[in-house]
């Protein structure tokens, strides 16, 4: 059950969300910058508002699109439960976050719809925290419209710089009528419900974007919010030039592999490559499967993780990895230090990683931890390719 009140003072008797500034709360992967949270403005805001003007009890059913670290989780976890994201890494986060805080740990993850554990649910209340990607978001929005009714409350937040025109055109198009709040701490909410009959897309759902690299005849297939899903990369770009020249039965892995062009297109050129495709996103590790496939159709194994956790130590010839910067809109350098330490565990003692990234990125000293060479082998002016060899874990 859920009732809004049209009177933000009135504090609901009944069960409540429990406030952010009342939880302990880690960032994952933990990093050492004290000035990141594992929380933010628009999190703030989107819970008050829930507490103050939102009545919610135990049959209450909620779905929570998109949370990064478990701040809405932890505060929503008295409530019948589903945490739809697309990211290994922000589930690990949740189930950390609501372990240190002593909540109930038994929640329902799911990557996509099909997966919800009751199909024939409706929830009443939908919180979306607002992804990078419009593709994303569009893509989770077509995909409510057998989850809700009249009477669900839709109710989505994040930074004013996230929010523009194009993001509530998008709740209009695919939900129905969408307004937002007045900005507190450059945070905004946007409220929406469903019409009478909810919106069915006619749209292909899943929106794969495909795009071919002529000189090496591939074609990359991307779905929604990955990475490079509409073209190639610069960075990669550089990368391709760089390419380890595989023989025979090597085993190799595209690391943060996204739509899987790169391994693909060794792949091509090694008929006997042992190939592994590793990301922490769900629609990523698809999109890759449906590249190689697609281009290859020979076996290759594909993990959903975090970073390499899973995988055999001391087992692999090359690593090829282009590393975020970012998590979500924050620069942290936390995820590429795992990705390289991580390497030097799963490679062979000669095999090798490759990596590209931004000139300005000061990854030398971060790989020379775990690798006892470590050398520039590209020129160009804006991207550096680094080669480590001879691991040292």
């Amino acid at each position: 059950m859920i009732t809004i009140h049209q009177n933000p003072d009135i504090k609901t008797k009944m069960m409540t969300v429990q406030a952010i500034n009342q939880l302990s709360l880690e960032r994952y992967p933990k990093t050492s910058d004290q000035s990141l949270r594992a929380w933010n403005a628009a999190d703030e805001y989107l819970v008050n508002h829930v507490k103050e003007n939102i009545t919610l009890d135990k049959s209450s059913t909620v779905l929570i699109i998109n949370d990064q670290f478990g701040a809405l989780a932890c505060s929503f976890s008295k409530f019948s439960l589903v945490c739809w994201s697309d990211s290994f890494l922000s589930r690990t986060a949740i189930t950390a976050n609501l372990k240190i805080n002593n909540l109930p740990e038994e929640i329902n993850f799911i990557e996509r719809v099909e997966n919800i554990p009751q199909p024939n649910i409706h929830f009443d209340l939908i919180i979306i925290r607002i992804p990078k990607h419009n593709s994303l978001l569009a893509f989770q929005l077509r995909s409510l419209a057998k989850l809700i009714n009249q009477d669900t409350a839709i109710l989505a937040a994040g930074m004013t710089k996230d929010i523009h025109n194009s993001t509530t055109a998008l709740f209009e198009k695919y939900i129905g009528k969408a307004t937002t709040s007045h900005a507190k701490k450059k945070a905004r909410l946007i409220f929406s419900r469903a019409s009478s009959t909810p919106k069915m897309s006619n749209e292909n759902l899943h929106d794969i974007k495909i795009y071919e690299l002529e000189n090496y005849a591939v074609k990359s297939y991307g779905l929604p919010g990955v990475f490079s899903r509409e073209s190639l990369d610069i960075g990669s770009r550089v990368l391709l030039n760089y390419l380890p020249k595989t023989k025979g039965n090597k085993k190799l892995i595209d690391l943060g592999c996204g739509t899987g062009i790169l391994g693909t297109i060794v792949a091509k050129g090694n008929p006997t490559l042992n190939l592994t495709f590793c990301d922490e996103s769900f629609l990523s590790v698809e999109s890759a499967k449906i590249t190689y496939q697609k281009n290859i159709g020979r076996n290759a194994k594909f993990y959903v993780t975090d970073v390499l956790t899973g995988l055999k130590n001391n087992d692999y010839d090359h690593i090829l990895c282009n590393p975020p910067f970012h998590q979500q809109n924050v620069q942290t350098l936390s995820i590429a230090n795992k990705m390289f330490k991580q390497s030097a565990l799963k490679l062979k003692s000669s095999g090798e990683l490759r990596v590209v990234a931004n000139r300005h990125l000061k990854y030398r000293p971060m790989l020379s931890q775990y690798f006892k060479n470590v050398k520039m082998i590209s020129n160009d002016s804006k991207f550096v390719v680094w080669l480590a060899t001879h691991p040292q874990l």
